[in-house]
């Protein structure tokens, strides 16, 4: 990087706002508030399952397409596409009904992939090299507050009408606000390119293979969970506030945990964070089964938040120090990666349960978190001897 070229602190700002904003509506309404909506609105555990996937399936979509788009279109209008096709599909379901449904939650998905793979790659390169990491730290932390907000607001507007959904297309739309106050980037800013020497490409390579595995679990784990949490509530005979508030404990711990697991990975290594992240995801899933009462699920809650949300920032690290060095490619195949496993979250563990019990999504989450933490002992015992360190 010159050291002569100034960081752009305007974009940077503008665009961490522009996710705050889209966050809370594509996500912490779209994502998080919309499956208890649609399951009070008569909805049973399959059909949660099918729509949660289909959202997800879109959301892959988009990020297919973005790159392509990017390259010819601009990484703002990429972003400003997401934004309206979020806006639509919001709008389109309390005016249409049920039978729209399916097709207005994946455009919900393919409006936040656009707008993830149009605003990241932009972020990240204007950012210098050398703080990237913590970058991806503070975005992630930023993002977290969606989760949190979304369900106070909803408490506020209440569940039943069209509230949610007229608060997902306001906060939606507050994201073009800041992001008409972002530069485009130079012509002459690049990204950053690591050439690792032959004693380090495996390392790197092992590196970016335990960012697809945490992105895998992650993403299977999110969605599954916060797409078929209103039934695992229903079998606990949780009221809709008491989901709600539930919620809001898992966003308040997807907010304050990740930088925790951040600094977790710079200290001891990216290996060990997710050791520990998949360790304390299974300690509380098991916990979490049990008969605890309210104030018992309200803790269990707030450390799950953490941990499944770090799923993902684990992995967007690794993308950041991983494979061949081209950010761009290793965001991108993060990304894909969590969201292709999130489409057979839901219908996954909608199957499940509709076969067991409604708390089979805890188990399910547990299983994962285990199966994980066994790839990361068995990873690290394939390490060559002669990089006398851990991956990460």
């Amino acid at each position: 990087m010159n050291p002569a070229r100034q960081i752009d602190w305007r974009t940077i700002i503008a665009l961490n706002v522009v996710s705050i904003f889209s966050q809370i509506g594509q996500f912490g309404i779209g994502f998080v508030v919309l499956p208890l909506w649609l399951a009070q609105h008569g909805l049973n555990v399959t059909e949660l399952g099918l729509l949660a996937s289909a959202e997800w399936l879109g959301m892959l979509v988009g990020l297919a397409i973005a790159p392509r788009l990017n390259t010819r279109f601009g990484h703002r209008a990429v972003i400003s596409i997401g934004l309206l096709v979020t806006i639509l599909a919001f709008a389109a379901m309390p005016t249409i009904g049920r039978f729209i449904w399916s097709p207005a939650v994946a455009l919900l998905g393919v409006g936040m992939g656009l707008r993830w793979i149009g605003l990241e790659p932009w972020l990240y390169r204007i950012a210098p090299s050398e703080g990237r990491g913590r970058l991806v730290g503070f975005h992630e932390t930023l993002i977290g507050i969606a989760p949190i907000l979304a369900p106070v607001l909803t408490k506020w507007v209440g569940i039943m009408g069209s509230g949610p959904l007229v608060l997902g297309m306001v906060f939606t739309a507050l994201a073009f606000l800041p992001l008409a106050f972002a530069r485009p980037i130079p012509k002459g800013a690049t990204e950053s390119v690591a050439h690792p020497n032959r004693d380090n490409t495996w390392v790197r390579n092992n590196i970016l293979a335990l960012g697809v595995a945490t992105a895998v679990i992650g993403g299977f784990t999110e969605a599954a969970f916060s797409g078929l949490f209103p039934i695992f509530g229903a079998g606990r005979d949780l009221s809709p506030d008491q989901m709600v508030t539930l919620l809001s404990f898992f966003g308040l711990g997807g907010l304050l945990l990740q930088y925790l697991m951040g600094w977790l990975a710079d200290h001891r290594g990216l290996a060990f964070a997710v050791l520990v992240n998949a360790s304390i995801t299974v300690l509380m899933a098991v916990l979490t089964s049990l008969p605890l009462g309210f104030n018992g699920l309200a803790f269990t809650f707030f450390a799950l938040g953490g941990t499944i949300t770090a799923y993902l920032t684990l992995a967007i690290v690794a993308s950041t120090k991983a494979g061949h060095g081209d950010l761009s490619v290793n965001v991108r195949l993060i990304s894909m990666a969590y969201t292709a496993s999130s489409i057979f979250g839901p219908f996954s563990a909608g199957f499940v349960m509709k076969m067991l019990t409604s708390d089979a999504l805890i188990w399910l989450v547990g299983v994962l978190g285990a199966a994980l933490c066994g790839y990361v002992l068995y990873q690290s015992r394939r390490e060559p001897s002669s990089n006398g360190h851990s991956a990460g």
